[in-house]
């Protein structure tokens, strides 16, 4: 396993992002929150279960104001693609990859269901969405015409659950609700009920792989 620190960029942007290599003929792209990066339990742990199936890992490191979420979704989405962009060509212009899987946690999910999941590029790519802002209309909207093969997590004491969830889940894409769960999916002061949380997590996730 080989992990490199790569930068790339065009006349308006650079951004950084570690490339975790395995060897494999899959990748997974990941998108982080504001301010759940790739350290905290959920992303890290994600990170651990593609290594283990053999799956290159990128981190894509972009940091952005709080104001961003002010912005309109799709004014977010554009945002971030800019940088984001920058780390897919570099990436897949340089390696044979198979199959990719994209996995996004909050704000990393925006770009990925209003411009990732409607690119035809992409379209056979697995979408793993790890509490995305449900009440923002646009992304629910979006949602109802998926037609990805995936995982949606989120829980029910997180401030972008909808009860709506349900009209989301296809043949191809799966919810997970965490009972008492946060924007984290912690179970709050429950250890135990947290680590559970995770767990069902990553065993939807490897159902997937």
């Amino acid at each position: 396993m080989h992990v490199n620190q790569k930068s790339v960029s065009n006349q308006t942007h650079r951004i950084t992002y570690t490339h975790i290599k395995t060897g494999g003929s899959r990748i997974c792209f990941m998108f982080s929150g504001l301010g759940y990066t790739y350290e905290k339990p959920l992303l890290y742990y994600v990170t651990m279960l593609m290594l283990k199936h053999g799956i290159d890992v990128v981190h894509i490191h972009y940091t952005y104001p709080k104001e961003l979420m002010t912005k309109s979704t799709d004014e977010i989405a554009d945002v971030m693609m800019k940088d984001i962009d920058l780390v897919l060509q570099g990436v897949l212009s340089h390696n044979d990859y198979k199959n990719i899987i994209f996995a996004g946690k909050s704000i990393g999910t925006i770009p990925l269901i209003q411009r990732i999941m409607k690119d035809d590029a992409y379209k056979d790519a697995v979408m793993l969405l790890l509490t995305p802002l449900l009440t923002r209309t646009e992304l629910f909207e979006s949602l109802l015409e998926c037609t990805h093969k995936g995982l949606l997590v989120i829980g029910t004491r997180d401030h972008y659950y909808t009860e709506e969830v349900h009209q989301l889940k296809t043949n191809t894409m799966n919810i997970a609700v965490i009972e008492n769960a946060d924007h984290s999916l912690d179970v709050l002061y429950t250890p135990a009920e947290s680590l559970k949380a995770l767990e069902t997590v990553l065993n939807g996730i490897e159902q997937l792989l």
